[in-house]
Protein backbone atom coordinates (compact mmCIF):
# COMPACT_ATOMS: atom_id res chain seq x y z
CA UNK A 1 0.00 0.00 0.00
CA UNK A 2 1.01 3.32 -0.61
CA UNK A 3 1.54 6.13 2.01
CA UNK A 4 -1.35 8.07 -0.16
CA UNK A 5 -3.88 4.35 0.01
CA UNK A 6 -2.62 4.25 4.02
CA UNK A 7 -3.69 8.23 4.76
CA UNK A 8 -6.92 8.29 2.24
CA UNK A 9 -7.85 4.88 4.11
CA UNK A 10 -7.19 4.51 7.59
CA UNK A 11 -4.26 7.20 8.94
CA UNK A 12 -6.24 10.41 8.04
CA UNK A 13 -9.17 8.99 9.73
CA UNK A 14 -7.54 9.10 13.42
CA UNK A 15 -4.20 11.67 12.91
CA UNK A 16 -5.57 14.84 13.95
CA UNK A 17 -6.19 12.57 17.75
CA UNK A 18 -3.23 11.17 17.20
CA UNK A 19 -0.90 15.00 17.02
CA UNK A 20 -3.07 15.87 20.04
CA UNK A 21 -4.33 19.79 20.76
CA UNK A 22 -3.83 21.50 17.21
CA UNK A 23 -2.77 24.82 18.97
CA UNK A 24 -0.26 23.58 21.39
CA UNK A 25 1.74 22.42 18.67
CA UNK A 26 1.23 24.77 16.16
CA UNK A 27 2.65 27.63 18.93
CA UNK A 28 5.46 24.73 19.22
CA UNK A 29 5.95 25.14 15.60
CA UNK A 30 5.80 28.93 15.38
CA UNK A 31 8.20 29.09 18.62
CA UNK A 32 10.68 27.21 15.96
CA UNK A 33 10.23 29.21 13.34
CA UNK A 34 10.49 32.20 14.87
CA UNK A 35 13.65 31.11 17.47
CA UNK A 36 15.31 30.21 13.82
CA UNK A 37 14.59 33.65 12.32
CA UNK A 38 12.27 32.32 10.19
CA UNK A 39 10.26 35.29 8.48
CA UNK A 40 9.04 37.14 5.32
CA UNK A 41 12.46 39.05 3.65
CA UNK A 42 12.18 38.77 0.16
CA UNK A 43 8.47 37.95 -1.88
CA UNK A 44 7.03 36.18 1.11
CA UNK A 45 6.21 32.70 -0.14
CA UNK A 46 5.95 29.98 1.75
CA UNK A 47 5.51 26.32 0.39
CA UNK A 48 4.83 23.42 2.67
CA UNK A 49 4.61 20.56 1.15
CA UNK A 50 3.02 17.65 3.13
CA UNK A 51 1.06 20.32 5.03
CA UNK A 52 -1.20 17.66 6.53
CA UNK A 53 -3.89 19.20 8.88
CA UNK A 54 -1.83 22.93 9.12
CA UNK A 55 0.09 22.91 12.28
CA UNK A 56 3.36 24.52 10.10
CA UNK A 57 0.95 26.33 7.18
CA UNK A 58 -1.01 28.08 10.21
CA UNK A 59 2.19 28.92 12.07
CA UNK A 60 3.88 30.73 9.15
CA UNK A 61 1.22 32.21 7.99
CA UNK A 62 0.79 34.10 11.19
CA UNK A 63 4.29 34.90 10.95
CA UNK A 64 3.32 37.19 7.50
CA UNK A 65 4.17 34.38 4.77
CA UNK A 66 1.86 33.79 1.92
CA UNK A 67 1.64 29.97 2.21
CA UNK A 68 1.19 27.52 -0.52
CA UNK A 69 -0.14 24.51 1.34
CA UNK A 70 0.35 20.94 -0.85
CA UNK A 71 -0.68 17.52 0.54
CA UNK A 72 -2.22 14.35 -1.16
CA UNK A 73 -4.85 14.05 1.61
CA UNK A 74 -8.22 15.33 0.93
CA UNK A 75 -9.98 15.40 4.75
CA UNK A 76 -6.71 16.74 5.99
CA UNK A 77 -6.62 19.38 3.76
CA UNK A 78 -10.53 20.37 4.38
CA UNK A 79 -8.95 20.63 8.09
CA UNK A 80 -6.86 23.03 7.09
CA UNK A 81 -9.17 24.96 5.60
CA UNK A 82 -11.59 25.82 8.37
CA UNK A 83 -8.44 26.30 10.54
CA UNK A 84 -6.53 28.75 8.56
CA UNK A 85 -9.79 30.59 7.15
CA UNK A 86 -9.20 34.11 6.82
CA UNK A 87 -5.20 33.33 6.51
CA UNK A 88 -5.12 33.74 3.06
CA UNK A 89 -2.98 30.27 2.83
CA UNK A 90 -3.99 28.45 -0.51
CA UNK A 91 -4.36 24.58 -0.28
CA UNK A 92 -3.49 21.88 -3.24
CA UNK A 93 -4.40 18.12 -3.37
CA UNK A 94 -1.43 17.34 -5.12
CA UNK A 95 1.62 14.85 -4.52
CA UNK A 96 4.98 16.22 -2.96
CA UNK A 97 6.76 15.34 -6.32
CA UNK A 98 4.06 17.63 -8.60
CA UNK A 99 5.64 19.78 -10.89
CA UNK A 100 2.98 22.74 -9.98
CA UNK A 101 4.15 22.38 -6.53
CA UNK A 102 7.78 23.96 -7.92
CA UNK A 103 6.30 26.61 -10.30
CA UNK A 104 6.05 30.08 -7.83
CA UNK A 105 9.42 31.27 -6.87
CA UNK A 106 9.53 30.88 -3.31
CA UNK A 107 11.59 31.91 -0.29
CA UNK A 108 10.97 29.60 2.11
CA UNK A 109 9.90 25.51 1.76
CA UNK A 110 9.29 23.32 4.28
CA UNK A 111 8.55 19.78 4.62
CA UNK A 112 7.93 18.43 7.97
CA UNK A 113 6.22 15.58 10.02
CA UNK A 114 8.79 12.55 8.64
CA UNK A 115 7.09 13.27 5.10
CA UNK A 116 10.20 12.97 3.02
CA UNK A 117 10.20 9.14 3.87
CA UNK A 118 6.65 8.97 1.95
CA UNK A 119 8.58 9.52 -1.51
CA UNK A 120 9.47 5.96 -2.89
CA UNK A 121 13.26 5.99 -2.84
CA UNK A 122 16.19 7.48 -2.28
CA UNK A 123 16.35 8.65 -6.21
CA UNK A 124 12.65 10.85 -5.89
CA UNK A 125 14.44 12.43 -2.31
CA UNK A 126 17.33 13.64 -4.44
CA UNK A 127 14.74 14.84 -7.08
CA UNK A 128 12.64 16.76 -4.42
CA UNK A 129 15.44 18.65 -3.38
CA UNK A 130 16.65 19.45 -6.58
CA UNK A 131 13.49 20.89 -7.84
CA UNK A 132 12.78 22.60 -4.34
CA UNK A 133 16.68 24.13 -5.24
CA UNK A 134 15.56 25.39 -8.07
CA UNK A 135 12.34 26.90 -7.04
CA UNK A 136 13.91 28.55 -4.19
CA UNK A 137 15.22 32.65 -4.53
CA UNK A 138 18.75 33.35 -3.98
CA UNK A 139 19.37 33.02 0.27
CA UNK A 140 16.05 31.17 0.45
CA UNK A 141 15.83 28.50 2.95
CA UNK A 142 14.53 24.86 3.11
CA UNK A 143 13.43 23.45 6.05
CA UNK A 144 12.95 19.37 6.79
CA UNK A 145 12.20 17.07 9.99
CA UNK A 146 12.46 13.97 9.87
CA UNK A 147 13.14 10.45 11.96
CA UNK A 148 16.84 8.47 11.62
CA UNK A 149 15.90 5.17 10.66
CA UNK A 150 19.40 4.09 10.72
CA UNK A 151 19.51 2.07 13.90
CA UNK A 152 17.32 -0.76 13.37
CA UNK A 153 15.16 -2.00 16.16
CA UNK A 154 14.50 -5.50 16.60
CA UNK A 155 12.43 -8.04 18.76
CA UNK A 156 9.82 -6.05 21.49
CA UNK A 157 11.47 -2.82 20.32
CA UNK A 158 9.51 -2.55 17.21
CA UNK A 159 6.63 -2.46 18.88
CA UNK A 160 5.88 1.61 19.61
CA UNK A 161 3.31 2.55 21.83
CA UNK A 162 1.80 6.43 19.71
CA UNK A 163 -1.17 7.42 22.15
CA UNK A 164 -4.54 6.39 23.90
CA UNK A 165 -7.28 6.74 25.70
CA UNK A 166 -10.43 5.29 27.14
CA UNK A 167 -11.54 4.61 23.92
CA UNK A 168 -8.76 4.59 21.19
CA UNK A 169 -5.09 2.28 21.80
CA UNK A 170 -2.57 3.59 18.54
CA UNK A 171 0.68 1.32 18.30
CA UNK A 172 3.36 1.31 15.54
CA UNK A 173 4.85 -1.74 14.15
CA UNK A 174 8.16 -0.82 12.38
CA UNK A 175 9.87 -3.95 10.08
CA UNK A 176 13.50 -2.95 8.62
CA UNK A 177 14.63 -4.05 5.35
CA UNK A 178 18.14 -2.74 3.47
CA UNK A 179 16.35 0.51 2.15
CA UNK A 180 12.76 0.37 3.18
CA UNK A 181 10.88 0.91 6.65
CA UNK A 182 7.39 -1.11 6.83
CA UNK A 183 5.17 0.58 9.03
CA UNK A 184 1.99 -0.99 11.07
CA UNK A 185 -0.42 1.34 12.24
CA UNK A 186 -2.36 -0.75 14.50
CA UNK A 187 -5.86 0.87 16.11
CA UNK A 188 -7.80 -0.29 18.66
CA UNK A 189 -11.00 1.50 18.99
CA UNK A 190 -13.95 0.83 21.49
CA UNK A 191 -17.01 0.70 20.17
CA UNK A 192 -20.72 -0.61 21.84
CA UNK A 193 -18.24 -1.49 24.75
CA UNK A 194 -16.41 -4.07 22.30
CA UNK A 195 -12.27 -3.54 20.88
CA UNK A 196 -12.25 -3.18 17.14
CA UNK A 197 -8.82 -3.88 15.68
CA UNK A 198 -8.11 -1.40 12.92
CA UNK A 199 -4.70 -2.56 10.44
CA UNK A 200 -2.96 -0.97 7.67
CA UNK A 201 0.65 -0.87 6.42
CA UNK A 202 3.14 1.30 4.03
CA UNK A 203 6.37 1.79 3.33
CA UNK A 204 8.92 4.92 4.23
CA UNK A 205 12.30 4.84 2.83
CA UNK A 206 14.69 3.93 5.53
CA UNK A 207 16.71 7.38 5.57
CA UNK A 208 19.57 8.38 8.06
CA UNK A 209 20.18 12.09 8.94
CA UNK A 210 23.83 11.20 7.20
CA UNK A 211 21.81 10.33 3.95
CA UNK A 212 19.60 13.77 4.09
CA UNK A 213 22.29 16.13 4.78
CA UNK A 214 24.28 14.56 2.02
CA UNK A 215 21.60 14.92 -0.37
CA UNK A 216 20.89 18.20 0.79
CA UNK A 217 24.77 18.96 0.16
CA UNK A 218 25.07 17.81 -3.22
CA UNK A 219 21.24 19.74 -4.22
CA UNK A 220 23.49 22.83 -3.75
CA UNK A 221 22.64 23.84 -0.29
CA UNK A 222 24.88 25.20 2.71
CA UNK A 223 23.16 23.49 5.86
CA UNK A 224 23.31 26.64 8.44
CA UNK A 225 21.48 24.09 11.27
CA UNK A 226 21.13 20.77 12.25
CA UNK A 227 19.40 19.70 15.48
CA UNK A 228 17.68 16.93 17.27
CA UNK A 229 14.73 17.71 19.04
CA UNK A 230 12.42 14.80 20.51
CA UNK A 231 13.45 12.36 18.56
CA UNK A 232 12.88 14.44 15.44
CA UNK A 233 15.98 15.68 13.51
CA UNK A 234 15.50 19.31 12.40
CA UNK A 235 17.41 20.53 9.46
CA UNK A 236 17.53 24.19 7.80
CA UNK A 237 19.33 24.70 4.86
CA UNK A 238 20.17 27.57 2.75
CA UNK A 239 20.50 28.23 -1.46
Amino acid sequence: MTAKEHYDSHLAGFYEWMVGDFEAKQKEQRDFFERNGIKPLQNGIAIDLGSGHGLQSIALAKLGFQVNAVDFNQQLLESLRRRGMGLGILVFERDLLSEENFQDAAELIVCMGDTIPHLESAHQIKLFLERSFRCLLENGKLILSYRDYGIELVDAQRFIPVKSDDNKILTCFLEFSDDKVKVTDLLYERSNGQWIQKASSYFKVRITNRMIEKLVLDAGYKILRSEVMSRMNYLIAEK
